[in-house]
């Protein structure tokens, strides 16, 4: 894959991972959001269900997104405090 191609490719998935992170961050609806809620809220942001996948998978990985078995996701205390530190 040519250079390009992978700034493309991680330029779009910082986007959707931004995405994810920022809805799960806003404070004036902070709180467990389901995977099919958050895939719906992001529908008109250029995005499908397995970009929402992806994109929580990458952030729980990096320690920023918890999932529960019920297919919850919320903040953890390291985005949480990012947040705080960033605004």
């Amino acid at each position: 894959m040519p250079s390009d191609e992978t700034n493309d490719v991680s330029e779009t998935q910082a986007m959707h991972d931004w995405g994810v992170l920022h809805r799960l961050l806003d404070q004036d609806d902070q709180r467990p959001w389901s995977v099919d809620e958050l895939v719906r809220d992001r529908a008109g942001a250029q995005t499908d269900r397995n970009d929402m996948l992806d994109a929580i998978a990458r952030l729980v990985g990096m320690g920023l997104v918890h999932r529960t078995a019920d297919d919850l996701v919320f903040p953890t205390r390291a985005a949480l405090y990012l947040d705080q530190i960033v605004a």
